[in-house]
């Protein structure tokens, strides 16, 4: 079936002024030409974009309007004349875009619709050529492409990892910037969990799923996640949902930014909070934590617990002959050798200058504690090889006292061991008392 425009183009008179205002009302191009190139007819937006106003265009090629026309339309007219052909050649529709300057200077797009017919006997007809000012939707497309270069540019280098998470937890999408973060090369269509450190995934499965659920509008989780190279990195993740029009979860956004320097430093602030700067061993914040801890264990299972108080006899000497260097050098080796004999039956505290408390927890006998206290005696006499001093021999007290024989409190069992530490200062150095409850009175 023939298109009835081009019928009505080939067979209706033209009606004069009725349709010309009718064309003149569009703000399209509109132009009509024969099948040798002539203008047959155009409507005003065409003429003023080409000043052609005052100028008789019908019957004339566009060869014959560049020379007619102002002189900066003549490569516009050119375009014209070689597209005018591509369409004839290709013997239907061409759509091409074409940019010229107009009156005040800017540079103005159409998209440009020429369509051909043809005559019975297959001749060149009419040519159709319609065009539609884009001006506005180019720069607006050239702005959109500047502006996902700028991002892509952004989501491929940044050091947060953007992703749209189903509500399943199936990553939809996930930033480039996943690729040298986590040395994946693929993550949508995946689990997020499945890649989460075990002790982490319980955690945030069950904050994402409560925010999936609407029991909260966003959730902040952090969570290990495997690097393709088998280790694990920190991050923080700040989630939100995205809802559909129909009031579901459409997806969740997750936002996550590594992490991992921090938690260490958040472990070496730890690790400074309960161990000891100088011998690496707990300090008393942990030995009085550490200690609640373990009474509460034995209390349950019945089991006895000894604390065995001990320091350096003449400690004060080694400072002053061979300074505190060899002081701190000495106190370190000694807190390594007390842990060597300690090995898995108990752990090492250091209250503060020379002194230290070992814990024996789970004991069954009193023996067994004064078996460990009579050990660590006997190796704390052995000489210690100092790099600052040479080798420098000492020795060492242990008091010691049991839980729950002599105390059921922390701070108490402490005051027990320290005054039986005493005693055996008192009955002459490097040797071992225990409380005898005497001591207390005094």
């Amino acid at each position: 079936m023939k298109n009835p425009v081009e019928q009505m183009l080939r067979h209706a008179p033209y009606e004069g002024e009725h349709i010309q205002v009718l064309l003149d009302l569009i703000q399209e191009f509109i132009v009509l030409k024969d099948g040798e190139g002539r203008w047959l007819v155009s409507n005003q937006t065409v003429l003023d974009a080409y000043e052609l106003n005052g100028i008789d265009y019908r019957g004339r090629t566009d060869q014959e309007l560049a020379e007619l026309a102002p002189p900066q339309f003549k490569a516009a007219f050119e375009f014209n004349i070689t597209t005018d052909e591509q369409a004839w050649q290709k013997g239907a529709p061409l759509q091409i875009e074409k940019s010229f300057a107009i009156a005040d200077g800017s540079m103005q797009t159409w998209e440009v619709i020429k369509t051909p017919m043809f005559d019975g006997e297959g001749s060149r007809h009419r040519l159709v050529i319609v065009s539609r000012n884009v001006t506005e939707r180019k720069k607006a497309e050239e702005e959109l492409k500047a502006s996902e270069k700028q991002y892509r540019l952004i989501a491929e280098n940044m050091n947060d990892i953007i992703s749209m998470l189903n509500p399943d937890g199936r990553v939809r999408y996930c930033s480039p910037s996943f690729r040298h973060i986590l040395g994946y090369t693929v993550l949508e269509g995946t689990d997020i969990f499945e890649f989460m450190h075990p002790d982490d995934s319980p955690a945030v499965r069950r904050s994402f799923d409560e925010l999936v659920a609407g029991a909260s509008d966003a959730a902040s989780v952090q969570f290990r996640y495997a690097h393709a190279g088998g280790h694990y990195i920190w991050f923080e993740a700040a989630l939100t949902c995205v809802w559909s029009d129909e009031g579901t979860v459409d997806h969740v956004v997750s936002v996550a930014r590594v992490i991992t320097e921090r938690k260490e430093y958040e472990v070496r602030l730890q690790g400074m909070a309960y161990y000891d700067a100088l011998t690496g061993v707990h300090n008393r914040r942990s030995f009085m934590k550490r200690v609640k801890l373990e009474l509460e264990e034995s209390g349950r299972h019945g089991t006895s617990l000894g604390i065995l108080y001990l320091d350096v006899d003449h400690f004060k000497r080694i400072n002053d002959s061979f300074g505190h260097e060899a002081g701190d050098e000495l106190l370190v080796q000694l807190a390594r050798r007390i842990e060597g004999h300690l090995a898995s039956a108990g752990f090492l505290a250091r209250l503060g200058g020379d002194e230290f408390v070992a814990v024996l927890p789970g004991l069954t006998a009193p023996e067994q504690a004064a078996a460990m206290a009579e050990t660590l005696c006997a190796s704390l006499q052995q000489p210690w090889p100092l790099e600052s001093a040479g080798e420098v021999r000492t020795s060492s007290s242990i008091g010691v006292a049991l839980y729950p024989q002599d105390a059921d409190a922390v701070h108490l069992l402490l005051r027990c061991a320290d005054q039986a530490l005493y005693a055996a200062k008192r009955e002459g150095r490097s040797r071992v008392r225990f409380y005898d409850g005497v001591e207390a009175g005094e």
